[in-house]
């Protein structure tokens, strides 16, 4: 009799645990309780916000609530300006029916997005020129010690310093 085989244990992998942020639930608290105190500056809000929305539900990847707090926040910068008016009128088409208020809404978002991309070539930029005002100040510091106590304290006596390349490389 043949003996019945058995099937492989199939095994499910567990979903990767998704980045979590209270950003989009404080975001949307914050509309519901503007909404219930003023329904033309929650409106106005909603449309201002809505690249921060769409970023909230379509953003993927790394980093993500890091991304989207850096876009709605500055987003959100440039929708608060505009509440007040809104509150003061009591009419949400002041705001919403001129083109170049809605632009500047969006705008800041896209400052949040140039952010994103920006920021991290500048930090680089940054963190290479300190990096290389250090190596300049131990170069200094070491042809000081040189100029102390002459070429002995490099271990070699008849080796002149090479001002190219401040550090030897040990082989």
């Amino acid at each position: 009799m043949a003996k019945k085989q058995k099937k492989p244990v199939i095994r499910k992998r567990r979903a990767p645990q998704r980045e979590m942020s209270a950003f989009g639930p404080l975001l949307f608290f914050g509309l519901v309780v503007t909404a219930v105190i003023n329904h033309h500056a929650a409106l106005v809000a909603a449309i201002g916000l809505v690249p921060t929305i769409v970023l909230g539900f379509t953003g993927r990847g790394e980093h993500k609530s890091q991304r989207l707090q850096c876009v709605g926040f500055t987003n959100l910068a440039g929708v608060l300006p505009f509440i007040p008016l809104v509150v003061a009128r009591n009419d949400s088409q002041v705001v919403i029916g001129d083109i170049f208020n809605i632009v500047a809404m969006f705008g800041s978002a896209a400052i949040g997005y140039a952010l994103i991309y920006v920021g991290p070539m500048v930090a680089s930029y940054v963190l290479q020129s300190l990096n290389q005002d250090r190596i300049k100040k131990i170069a200094q510091q070491r042809q000081a010690l040189v100029d102390m106590w002459s070429h002995e304290v490099l271990g070699d006596k008849d080796e002149e310093i090479d001002q190219k390349a401040p550090f030897r490389s040990q082989a």
